[in-house]
């Protein structure tokens, strides 16, 4: 995916450069990372979806306030780039809007991210 963005003359980080190795960023918390990418305006793709489950990361993304797009967590190499091609006109536009939020890449196309919410209990 990152080959074939650079191809497409887009600029595009790693985790391994923002924390200067791969090994160096492995491990590092979604609190730390998302700091980081505000400190340097970028977009985020990821597939994490659980950042907007867990409270603590959940204040990150907030706190950080970046455009961020969620790729589905079980799709293969392929997938991944075919969703990207397909979608990256749309990816481009809400990435270049002012306020940041977070979307989500189907094949049905980007739509706006909203997390799974858990059962309400019953009393």
């Amino acid at each position: 995916m990152l080959k074939f963005l650079i191809d497409l003359g887009y600029r595009c980080h790693t985790p391994a450069e923002l924390f200067g190795t791969r090994d160096s960023a492995l491990g590092v918390r979604d609190e730390v990372w998302l700091t980081r990418v505000r400190e340097h305006d970028w977009v985020v793709l990821s597939r994490d979806a659980k950042i907007m489950e867990r409270p603590a990361e959940l204040a990150a993304y907030r706190a950080a306030n970046v455009h961020m797009f969620y790729l589905p967590g079980e799709a293969t190499r392929a997938q991944l780039l075919e969703l990207i091609s397909a979608n990256l006109r749309d990816i481009i536009t809400y990435a270049s809007a002012k306020k940041p939020n977070v979307w989500q890449i189907k094949r049905t196309g980007v739509s706006l991210f909203s997390p799974k919410r858990a059962p309400r209990k019953r009393s």
